[in-house]
């Protein structure tokens, strides 16, 4: 009965979005407002689709002036679009940058893109082109890198490639591992659904144990097994420890986004669900610790004190022992894997105090 109740919730849920979304399928840029709420003049507001390494993907760019230094942000997932986040959220951070939302290949209106392939390395080589795009368009040497949750996986990677592209890289909500990280999440999901006696839940985190998660194919080759990590990273938010700012945060404003059409709010969906099963699991052995022990770029993380989806404390590890130019390491006390979103105020006054005099000098 319970997991009966569980579905109903679900399926009215996607109902009602895709009702609302009909309704509100006429694609524009969200209102900006400054902090105070009064309206932001944009001298930059664009939602076009450009050539990226050989396939056509779709950027949101909105800004109060051309000269700001300009944001790559990178959303998680994967196959999330945060861009109703973004500008929802973080609307007076346009005064000081010009931000750049990106639906990532295979999501949303970037979902075409994912014919030419899913691979992880795929997308950090979109991060660089795409930054070396906007470098050359709004004519600055460099631009600023920040990646939030899968975002962090392929904007770490990227930065540690091409370090020169960037005036600093940010992490918020930043993996660093994935059999520590996901081990973690998993007994977490374990200790959660037994004090919660929800018996089909315990019987399956038991079933499928510890990761890594494999399967083998017919062919006798043994791959990452995408449904089970599914199993597990679609329960962690609800057993994930309560942080008090998540309580004015509306997750579901990442579907309702104005930016995107009808069209692109069903790819969306598509894009998480294939994401997780498809992307995911080729990060199964990833290990930041091992293979970034030196950045040549500033670095900056942001961690939420109750984030255990990239459980923070293994990034303040690793934040620890990693060498940079400059490297400084924000705590947003109340708040757990979107705390750039939940604690805005202090997140974006520590963008301005602390990031944007580097990308402007």
């Amino acid at each position: 009965m319970k997991k009966n109740r569980k579905i109903g919730w679900i399926v009215g849920y996607l109902v009602c979005l895709v009702f609302i979304s009909v309704g509100t399928s006429c694609a524009h840029t969200a209102r900006l407002v400054d902090e105070s709420g009064n309206p932001l003049a944009l001298a930059v507001d664009s939602r076009e689709k450009i050539d990226l390494n050989g396939t056509k993907q779709r950027i949101y760019i909105a800004g109060a002036s051309e000269d700001n230094p300009v944001i790559l942000w990178l959303d998680g997932g994967p196959g999330g679009s945060e861009v109703g986040w973004v500008r929802t959220y973080l609307a007076p951070l346009h005064e000081q940058f010009t931000i750049v939302c990106w639906d990532q290949r295979g999501t949303a209106g970037s979902y075409a893109a994912a014919k030419d392939g899913l691979l992880v390395e795929q997308y950090v080589q979109d991060v660089i082109s795409l930054s070396n795009y906007l470098a050359d368009r709004f004519n600055q040497e460099k631009i600023v890198l920040m990646g939030h949750s899968w975002g962090s996986v392929i904007g770490l990677l990227a930065a540690q490639e091409n370090p020169g592209l960037f005036h600093a890289y940010i992490g918020a909500g930043q993996q660093i591992n994935s059999i520590e990280n996901d081990t973690l999440g998993w007994q977490m999901v374990l200790k959660g659904a037994r004090a919660s006696e929800d018996h089909k839940t315990v019987a399956l985190m038991e079933k499928i144990g510890r990761p890594p998660y494999l399967k083998t194919l017919e062919d006798g080759s043994v791959v990452p097994d995408g449904q089970k990590y599914f199993e597990v990273l679609s329960r962690l938010f609800e057993f994930s420890p309560h942080a008090p700012a998540d309580a004015s945060f509306r997750s579901e404003k990442m579907f309702l986004a104005p930016e995107h059409s009808f069209a692109d709010r069903i790819n969306l969906v598509r894009g998480l669900l294939r994401g997780v099963k498809e992307v995911y699991p080729q990060l199964a052995y990833l290990d930041f610790e091992k293979d970034v022990k030196r950045l040549d770029c500033p670095l900056f993380l942001v961690n939420g004190r109750y984030d255990m989806s990239c459980v923070s404390t293994i990034a303040e590890r690793w934040f620890n022992t990693v060498e940079a130019p400059y490297k400084e390491l924000l705590w947003l006390e109340e708040s757990g894997h979107n705390g750039v979103y939940t604690e805005s105020k202090k997140f974006m006054e520590f963008m301005t105090e602390k990031v944007l005099p580097l990308a402007t000098t």
